[in-house]
């Protein structure tokens, strides 16, 4: 893996070469004696641009914590920051000899930089000042298009503000390079493609959000077309992810390599039936490294069309951890139709997991599935049950099993709960939902335990975000001889008037019961959740109320839900749309007795003043009244005016983030503004 010197070195090697290419006098067209142009050159310039800015960045943060310790009783940190850039780029696009060749493009920016910084932290006081310079570019070459071989090449170096809810925006600079080809075949298709990107992210008050990251990734892949219904599919992928936060001792760092085949068969008349195999194997070294090998081929039979069935084979072997999980999965699926109305899906399955030959698992069950749906003269009908059922029997020493990538989604102010119990401390680790970032546990996420139960819950102000989907791995420790029997029911009703009305009930059933031989006590975990509600749309307003109940063994609540969105304004130059939902949650027999009240307002507006200038204004508050808690107060606002006129723009906004809980409290207050002019075709013959 190249370092970030490497990386600023070839790109900046592209950038060079394509701007001095660019700007040589082979590359203009010689011109007539009648000041006209002549025959194209070796390198030609098609398109030249130019364009001078101003940025300006101002930002204060105050953070204060209540500190019952200290005699003081408060501590206030204070941070600010002045930014000034001014920058001169050029935007180009050429061709070398012709475009069939070779074309080219970029977007060149030299900025002088000058900042300075000031921190306030009784009792000490820093102040820092920063001069320099700064390149920013995507430039880009593209070989042989229309060919059988093109390929293309690029370096990028870009800067840009990522706004975040309640908290102050981040600095992004994204800095890489990479190429790519395709090979176009009759026979073998293939393609190549590598990229090298470092991302560093900066601008939180106290740097737990400052990340470094870099990733390299080469990716190949070839197709065999073997006839029209038949093809073979190779692909393999080596990349290295490297993670660095501030504050943290070490980085994380992971090298994977991953080999994928595929073979897919239609067969029958008509191709109607088909055959599809897969297979994964991936060696992993690294933090958290895994290690897997999967076969799966998959049948699939289309009888007629209302009748058709599914024949799947699925063999993992896993080593995550220090621990070595093999299993086999085979399932029968069928599906039937009954005209277009009813569907019906019926899949009975069975698994065999082994744990470094210690514990054994055996799992079967079924499932049946109905859904309905039917248009009628008062708009349309749909119905949904599903019913399952599956027992577990393990054997064989208490021993641990482990669990990759189990998706929850975190809805405030509620915690997730992990699927299964008696998770083993320490081996809890949280991720993106892609699976490439790793998130912190006590600035992201904390994780608790109520008994034999676990569950994570969010950390308001870290890099988690409400309604915000993750990934979760984690051991847990298993019984001996134990066993296992679950049912689950899902039913889902409603109906959609032509009026917008659209009244709905939502019921998921879940219960699991452990067999008395199991070592531990006696476990019954059940879920029983209810939601009725109804909604209604009108082309300027929607408005949604649902009432829920929630019966859960670990943490039961009831609630109700009211939302609404207005379109107050809806025109073509003015628009303002304001959403705001409350919700009132009342947790009664769980872990602890408390109520919580929520309240989300949402508003955004844009004006159009005149043909030149736009006002542009959003907010969102959130106010949540925890009865053990206590209450959380959170502001995001934003108001900008963005001005054009002919090659003249400039932008202004205004930024006031508040984060209000309990024990602490951080006000952020940023201005920025920009102004461009743009001085386009420098070619033009005048």
């Amino acid at each position: 893996m190249r370092g970030a010197d490497d990386t600023f070195r070839y790109s900046i090697c592209i950038a060079v070469a394509l701007l001095v290419g660019a700007s040589s006098p082979a590359s203009l067209a010689d011109e007539g004696a009648d000041g006209g142009r002549g025959e194209p050159g070796l390198l030609t310039l098609d398109r030249l641009d130019a364009y001078f800015e101003l940025e300006a960045e101002y930002a204060r943060t105050r953070v204060g914590s209540r500190n019952r310790e200290l005699s003081r009783g408060k501590v206030t940190q204070k941070n600010k920051q002045w930014g000034l850039e001014e920058r001169i780029g050029l935007e180009l696009a050429g061709t070398f000899l012709d475009p069939g060749f070779i074309t080219y493009s970029g977007d060149f920016s030299f900025a002088l930089t000058q900042d300075y910084f000031a921190e306030e932290l009784d009792p000490l006081d820093r102040t820092d000042t920063d001069h320099g310079y700064l390149l920013q570019y995507d430039a880009r070459m593209n070989f042989f298009q229309g060919k059988p071989l093109a390929g293309s090449l690029y370096g990028i170096r870009h800067d840009d503000r990522i706004n975040r809810r309640f908290q102050p925006t981040l600095n992004r600079r994204r800095t890489g390079f990479g190429t790519s080809w395709v090979f176009a075949h009759d026979k073998f298709p293939m393609e190549l493609t590598y990229d090298y990107v470092e991302t560093d992210l900066t601008g939180n008050k106290d740097g737990r959000d400052d990340e470094h990251f870099t990733e390299g990734t080469l990716h190949y892949n070839v197709d065999w077309l073997i006839a029209e219904r038949h093809k073979l599919k190779f692909a393999f992928e080596h990349a290295e992810t490297k993670q660095e936060y501030q504050g943290q001792d070490r980085p994380y760092d992971t090298t994977r390599d991953l080999f994928t085949i595929e073979h897919v068969l239609d067969f029958g008349a008509e191709g109607r039936h088909n055959l599809r195999t897969l297979v994964h194997w991936q060696e992993e070294s690294g933090d958290f490294a895994r290690d897997l090998f999967e076969i799966g081929p998959q049948l699939t039979l289309t009888h007629s069309d209302k009748l058709q069935t599914m024949y799947k084979y699925q063999f993992n072997r896993e080593h995550y951890e220090g621990l070595d999980v093999e299993t086999q999965r085979a399932d029968l699926q069928l599906v039937h139709r009954v005209y277009s109305n009813l569907v019906t899906t019926v899949d009975i399955f069975g698994l065999y997991e082994d744990v470094e030959d210690d514990i054994n698992t055996v799992q079967y069950g079924a499932s049946v599935d109905w859904q309905y749906n039917r248009k009628n003269r008062f708009g349309h009908f749909h119905a949904n049950l599903a019913l399952a059922y599956d027992t577990e029997e393990t054997d064989g020493d208490n021993g641990r099993r482990v669990i990759l990538n189990e998706s929850h989604s975190f809805r405030d102010p509620i915690p997730v709960t992990l699927r299964n119990r008696n998770v083993a401390a320490g081996s809890v680790v949280v991720t993106d939902s892609t699976n490439t970032r790793i998130l912190q546990a006590g600035v992201d996420y904390a994780v608790f335990r109520q008994g034999n139960v676990t569950r994570i819950a969010r950390v308001q102000g870290g890099r988690i975000d409400d309604g915000e989907s993750v990934l979760v791995d984690y051991q847990f420790n298993t019984p001996a001889h134990g066993q296992l029997d679950t049912m689950r029911t899902d039913f889902n009703l409603e109906h959609r008037f032509t009026n917008g009305l659209t009244p709905y009930y939502r019921w998921s059933y879940r219960n699991q019961e452990d067999d008395a031989s199991t070592g531990y006590r006696r476990r019954a975990d059940r879920t029983d959740h209810h939601r009725i509600g109804v909604t209604y749309e009108a082309p300027r307003y929607t408005l949604g109320v649902e009432v829920e109940i929630f019966d859960d063994t670990v943490e039961p609540y009831d609630a109700f839900h009211i939302n609404g969105m207005l379109r107050a304004v809806d025109h073509a130059d003015h628009t303002l749309n304001v959403s705001s939902r409350v919700s009132r949650i009342f947790f009664e027999g769980g872990a602890d007795d408390r109520d919580v009240s929520m309240i989300d307002v949402e508003l955004d507006h844009r004006w159009y003043l005149t043909e030149h200038l736009a006002t542009v204004e959003r907010l969102a508050y959130r106010f949540e009244d925890d009865s053990i808690a206590g209450d959380t107060h959170s502001w995001d606002v934003t108001a900008g005016l963005e001005y054009r006129v002919g090659d003249l723009s400039g932008e202004l906004t205004i930024e006031y983030d508040r984060l209000g809980l309990p024990d602490s409290e951080e006000e952020d207050m940023g201005v920025y503004f920009r102004v461009r002019r743009d001085i386009p075709n420098l070619l033009a013959v005048r």
